[in-house]
């Protein structure tokens, strides 16, 4: 068998072996969000970052507001626009009932990728000798 020695994969290089490519985190991450108040996408945005979810990175806005139509277009999310408030309109997403029986799957589905990720993880450390 090879042994691995030094750093093939550059750690500038955004590759799925260093946490990248883990956009659909953001979908139950919003629906977390939105569980505990109704929110406005850039205050979406920032409550994510504060998650650092993204290893130090600052999640994607377009990728936010992307999942957030998604979301929306599968009816576990809704919104509507705020026009009340001082300044521009807002539009203020919060989550269905349909969006809280979505956030219960993903419950079931995280838990079941993390029986999964345990098992790659203990098989990748016995193959590579710690």
């Amino acid at each position: 068998m090879t042994e691995i020695t030094g750093n093939l994969i550059a750690k500038d290089i955004r590759c799925s072996c260093r946490g990248y490519n883990l956009d659909k985190m953001l979908q139950p991450n919003i629906l977390i969000l939105l569980s505990k108040q109704d929110m406005h996408g850039y205050s979406i945005i920032q409550a994510l970052e504060s998650k650092n979810l993204f290893k130090g990175e600052k999640p994607d806005n377009t990728g936010v507001y992307r999942a957030l139509r998604v979301l929306e277009n599968r009816g576990v999310v809704s919104s509507e626009w705020d026009i009340d408030d001082p300044g521009p309109a807002k539009k203020i997403y919060r989550i269905t009932d349909m969006g809280r029986e979505c956030l219960y799957n993903w419950i079931d589905t995280l838990e079941n990728y993390k029986k999964t990720i345990d098992m790659i993880i203990k098989e990748a450390k016995e193959v590579v000798g710690q």
